[in-house]
């Protein structure tokens, strides 16, 4: 008569008890359910880029930007001049709490492999606001673009702006949305996960696991301002305090490029962010940006 010891009952009873692929994929798609009816829609202000050239007081990306008289170009740790990204005319921006209601508000970044997010004394971007917009401006002296600038930079010509209001759902690669997922799968399953990569590399479920149950619909991928941000990697934030502190959107920025066009791109399809902490949106105090950019 064979005779099997504990070790080996255990391994017996964990196959025994081991949940099928069928059932983890319904937890899956059950918890996600839940997940996002717990946190909610958001708001964000979406845009798409116009081929329509704007004036210098217009929101804009790329060219000449609006250039108040006695106003400087910002500068790198270096002494190099930044380049001018995109401004936003704050009038066409509706329905987000403590966004300005009046003002030009402009993004600039440094030209080299890394845009700026590698500068020593955290001078490779700057986010200016301009709490008037008047009359009284002059262009600004900026240095010509030299083949090895244009390479780097991301902008390839000038654009208009179309804004648009977009409700969504929260970022599923965000540390609430990990917690709450988490939270409902334990109880459906019994199991006891931390994250939602443990569903493969703990459980030992399939890839299609997570991708029909968890991020079949999950893309936020459009260029916005508020919202829940998209990533091509992971959250730079990457902790709750961290997100709490930089807990908006200032803006995504995403590459633009199609089978014909590339309007932006972002080393290989990436995409750029600027966080801020929102009490300090309600007092347009700019000085404290979490800037990022990721690609594939």
């Amino acid at each position: 008569m064979m005779t099997i010891n504990n070790s080996d009952y255990r391994q017996v009873s964990t196959r025994r008890n081991k949940m099928t692929e069928e059932q983890a994929l319904q937890y899956v798609k059950t918890a996600d359910e839940k997940t996002l009816k717990e946190l909610g829609k958001q708001y964000c202000v979406g845009f798409e880029l116009t081929d329509k050239i704007p004036s210098v007081f217009e929101s804009k990306i790329g060219g000449i930007p609006y250039f108040p008289t006695g106003a400087e170009i910002p500068y790198n740790s270096y002494g190099d001049q930044l380049r001018f990204l995109m401004q936003i005319n704050c009038s066409d921006i509706h329905g987000i709490d403590n966004y300005p209601q009046k003002g030009m508000l402009q993004f600039w970044i440094d030209i080299d492999d890394t845009w700026g997010m590698c500068d020593k004394n955290g001078k490779g971007f700057r986010v200016i606001y301009y709490s008037d917009i008047i009359d009284n401006h002059s262009v600004p002296q900026i240095t010509e673009l030299t083949e090895e600038d244009e390479e780097f930079f991301p902008l390839c010509g000038e654009y208009g702006i179309e804004f648009k209001p977009v409700m969504e759902d929260t970022n599923k690669k965000s540390i609430a949305y990990n917690r709450v997922f988490c939270k409902y799968f334990n109880l459906l399953s019994d199991e006891k996960i931390n994250y939602i990569s443990d569903l493969k590399y703990k459980l030992h479920l399939s890839d299609k696991i997570l991708e029909d149950g968890v991020y079949a619909n999950a893309c936020n991928y459009i260029h916005k301002i508020g919202g829940s941000p998209e990533f091509c990697q992971y959250d730079i934030r990457d902790s709750e305090e961290e997100q709490e502190k930089f807990d908006f959107q200032l803006l995504q920025l995403n590459s633009d490029f199609g089978r014909n066009f590339t309007k932006i791109m972002w080393g290989d399809a990436g995409i750029c962010h600027f966080f801020i902490n929102s009490g300090k949106l309600k007092n347009c105090n700019f000085s404290d940006i979490n800037y990022h950019c990721d690609c594939c």
